[in-house]
């Protein structure tokens, strides 16, 4: 497992995640509803809302997953919050960094992890939106997918900082509620003061100094001694002050001044303001002897003052910013709204100063909602954040978020802070369609269809009425892919879902189940023979051929049809009926609709008892290989070598060659042992052949996709060579042309391995698929073997011989030897000696047989002379 890397702005990513004030919360709705949300989107088992703290990932919404939190150090988002850019891991077990991971090696068994961070609008990765699933074969997110994932985690962000703003101004006009509680306070005791006895009691000479003062002064405030001393002298005032000066001329004139302030330091250097207020004092002559007054501490007052002017500023600014609408209303009378709140509901000043009711702007059915937030503020003075819907002048409805502040209950004064949420609540709509509709044809994904099909089946109509589930499959999609490309393909699917939209009535139920799946519900028909008909106009519509970008595409379907009620009421049921009909129709050739009946599941039930049988097989060694000689068609007819074949030692049926089980093998999964089975055993045979003196050759095994995608063939085979002590030329793979056409470079390396190793590779049945020149350069190719389809015909069909004839010509030309399959006729031999072929094999030459048989055959055939075959 490998250890994270910090970010490197790690001390301020955790201050920034710390400012939110999230950890440790308790689960929310709107954090809940978006996990639930990304489960639909990308059809995980589990997904989480969690941030990343400096020791451990804490889960804030989560679904699936037990824990709580996680230690850092092996939580997989911790990875994610270093980068940008979302964070996928297809295979968990295969990724160097989490396959030790206990996560996913423990009880947990994650195998699919996708993380988008959630970065916050000041840039810091606090945190990470993610799905989590513990199966190993699932698909790759689309685009769309990642996309609306990113979405989602951005909406975390913004539901946050909305959050945080919130909190914010609540702070905000707490605090202004009581400054402004601290200054009525505040003015209460001045008042008082003045009423009673005020807090400083002075008197001055004729020049101005101090001759009494009360002991408030110097004991209450710390103020320095003022007796002998001038205002200005004990304050430090500067006599170039406007505001002194005009104090100065004030006592100069003999006027008497009321509320003027200064500042002067208090014994503790703190400053303290000073109102003061005094009258000049003259005696019965009028001589002129001082001023007499009061002073008073009025810091906490500035103080107030200021801290007002900076709350109604940045009050202002959210006013003015367009960002948040406000509106202010006493009791239901709006008094006065912003330019935002007046965008949002579509009025005018002239509107609000004509009378606007807040409840005229409320929808009838949130008035139990609004008596509740109302009553909620006059028990707390605030009210807690909620979504709602906002009517508008023209009669529309703008979802909006509200949180209410009481501002002065007395006269039932309060304010609003009002947000539109509209792009939000479309986003989200967007999100429930994506989770709903399959993205690429527009048609219902699965889940929408299974759960609109349980609605009509439940519906009180439904037993009473006839209708069908057809099961669509197309042919060889895959091929389609791999030869032309994937834009085609997709291509494909979207013109068959208009297609078959096209096709069906409008009240009729069309989706997309994935891949080439389609499924269509025809309600309300006549009987299981109109589904026929209907049916079978899909599967023509289908076989018309599409262009796409120069390509003409040739496709077509295969349909299992079930009937309801007649075959079940339960969309599991129906699905299954519809797949195992579907089953049949694949079996008996494609191209064909086949109805549902009892006898098929029949046939599925032996199916799955005959991957049973093989599992078996494969444990208790019942597979041999059957043997074929490949001879040169020159005139000798040398024995070039043999073609192993596998066969099935079946205990009871007896000798089964591939086609009756090799199908099903390669649906189980099972190819893979029985290629590892044929290297094994055709190399031991090879080793026998030539300790018994015989020369044979070669021996050609087929090694299956599967089994060429495994990175440890080439090794294996390098070990049987080893073992029997065989040279790379007494082997040959042979693969087929949907391997070459596949483009997996993980078999393009295997093969290049063996060849490298000096192992030939033969192409087989050659023409019967869509590999071109392009694959055969690109692949180490020796052997071409025509497909035993032109063989056999090529004496009556001239077209068939000019393909073989084109095919020899093609593979001399790119150096490459032809063996030709199924030669029956000494016709067909001469006919493929005069082109060139170079070797041949088929039932005129032999036989396929079992080790025994073909060794008696090489000792005949050793005894007798080469020409004999």
């Amino acid at each position: 497992m490998h250890s994270v890397r910090l970010p490197a702005d790690e001390t301020q990513r955790l201050d920034a995640l710390r400012r939110y004030d999230v950890l440790d919360t308790p689960p929310e709705e709107s954090f809940d509803r978006l996990v639930r949300l990304v489960t639909r989107l990308v059809d995980t088992t589990a997904a989480a809302i969690g941030f990343t703290d400096a020791d451990r990932h804490w889960l804030k919404a989560r679904i699936g997953i037990a824990q709580q939190e996680f230690p850092r150090d092996i939580s997989f988002c911790a990875h994610t919050i270093i980068e940008d850019r979302p964070l996928v891991v297809a295979d968990a077990q295969a990724d160097q960094r989490f396959s030790t991971n206990p996560l996913v090696c423990g009880e947990a068994g994650v195998r699919f992890y996708a993380g988008v961070p959630i970065r916050t609008h000041d840039g810091f990765n606090i945190g990470v939106l993610c799905a989590l699933d513990t199966r190993a074969d699932r698909g790759p997110l689309t685009n769309e997918q990642l996309a609306s994932l990113r979405e989602l985690a951005a909406l975390v962000a913004d539901e946050l900082e909305l959050r945080r703003t919130v909190k914010r101004l609540g702070c905000e006009l707490a605090r202004r509620a009581e400054a402004e509680t601290a200054r009525a306070l505040s003015e209460q005791r001045l008042q008082d003061f003045l009423d009673t006895a005020t807090d400083w009691l002075w008197e001055t000479d004729e020049q101005h100094r101090f001759v009494f003062e009360t002991s408030s002064g110097t004991e209450r405030w710390g103020l320095p001694p003022a007796l002998g001393r001038t205002r200005m002298e004990r304050s430090g005032g500067d006599p170039n002050d406007p505001k002194w000066r005009a104090h100065l001329a004030d006592l100069e004139a003999r006027r008497p001044f009321r509320g003027f302030r200064f500042s002067t330091r208090a014994a503790d250097g703190c400053l303290v303001y000073m109102s003061v207020s005094g009258k000049p004092v003259f005696d019965a002559d009028g001589t002129f002897r001082g001023y007499r007054g009061t002073g008073q501490d009025v810091t906490a007052r500035i103080e107030v003052e200021s801290a007002l002017r900076d709350m109604n500023a940045r009050l202002s600014l959210l006013y003015t910013s367009g960002v948040m609408g406000v509106v202010t209303c006493e009791g239901d009378r709006m008094v006065e709204a912003n330019d935002e709140f007046l965008r949002i509901i579509g009025y005018s000043r002239a509107d609000v100063a004509a009378g606007i009711r807040w409840s005229s702007l409320r929808p009838d059915d949130q008035t139990g909602r609004d008596a509740e937030v109302l009553a909620e503020m006059r028990a707390t003075g605030r009210s807690r954040l909620y979504e709602t819907e906002c009517l508008t002048k023209a009669g529309g409805r703008v979802p909006v978020s509200i949180s209410a502040v009481s501002v002065d209950r007395a006269q039932r004064l309060w304010m609003a802070l009002v947000q539109d949420i509209s792009e939000r609540k479309a986003a989200e709509a967007q999100i429930r369609d994506l989770a709903f509709r399959d993205t690429l044809t527009g048609l219902l994904n699965r889940r929408a269809f299974n759960e609109e099909l349980g609605r009509r089946l439940a519906s009180s109509d439904a037993r009473e009425a006839i209708g069908a589930l057809l099961f669509i499959d197309l042919d060889h999609f895959k091929d389609v892919n791999d030869a032309i490309g994937h834009d085609a393909g997709d291509a494909l699917l979207q013109e068959i879902a208009r297609r078959l939209q096209h096709g069906v009535r409008r009240h009729d139920l069309v989706a997309r189940l994935g891949g080439d799946e389609f499924a269509v519900v025809l309600s309300d028909i006549g009987c299981a023979d109109d589904a026929a008909v209907k049916a079978s106009r899909l599967l023509e519509s289908c076989r018309q051929p599409v262009r796409h970008a120069g390509h003409m595409i040739h496709t077509s379907a295969s349909i299992g049809v079930t009937m309801f009620p007649r075959d079940g009421m339960e969309p599991a049921q129906l699905l299954k009926n519809a797949d195992v009909a579907l089953y049949r129709s694949k079996s008996s050739g494609r191209r064909t609709v086949s109805f549902f009946n009892a006898a098929m599941m029949a046939e599925t039930v032996a199916r799955m008892e005959l991957i049973a049988e093989l599992r078996k097989a494969i444990e208790d060694q019942q597979f041999r290989l059957a043997y074929q000689p490949i001879i040169d068609l020159s005139g000798r007819r040398r024995l070039a070598g043999f073609e192993a074949l596998v066969r099935w030692q079946h205990p009871v049926r007896g000798v089964l060659g591939p086609g009756d089980f090799l199908d099903v093998a390669t649906s189980a999964g099972l190819d893979g042992e029985l290629c590892a089975f044929t290297i094994k055993v055709a190399a031991r045979q090879m080793r026998a052949w030539l300790d018994q003196g015989f020369d044979p050759g070669h021996v050609a095994i087929n090694l299956s996709a599967t089994e060429l995608r495994d990175s440890s063939v080439p090794a294996r085979v390098v070990a049987a060579l080893a073992e029997n002590r065989l040279l790379p030329r007494h082997l040959e793979i042979e693969i087929t042309e949907n391997v070459v056409i596949s483009q997996d470079s993980k078999i393009e390396a295997n093969l290049e391995a063996l060849h490298h190793l000096g192992v030939r590779i033969a192409l087989d049945d050659f023409g019967t698929g869509y590999s071109s020149l392009a694959h055969l350069k690109r692949f180490p190719v020796d052997v071409l073997k025509i497909d035993q389809s032109f063989v056999r015909d090529m004496e009556t069909d001239p077209e068939d011989a000019v393909i073989a004839r084109t095919i020899v010509r093609l593979a001399h030309s790119l150096d490459l030897k032809v063996v030709a399959e199924g030669i029956e006729t000494e016709g067909q031999l001469a006919r493929l000696r005069r082109m060139g072929c170079d070797h041949g094999q088929g039932y005129l030459i032999a036989k396929p047989a079992l080790a025994e048989p073909a060794t008696a055959w090489l000792a005949a055939r050793q005894r007798r002379g080469p020409n004999v075959a």
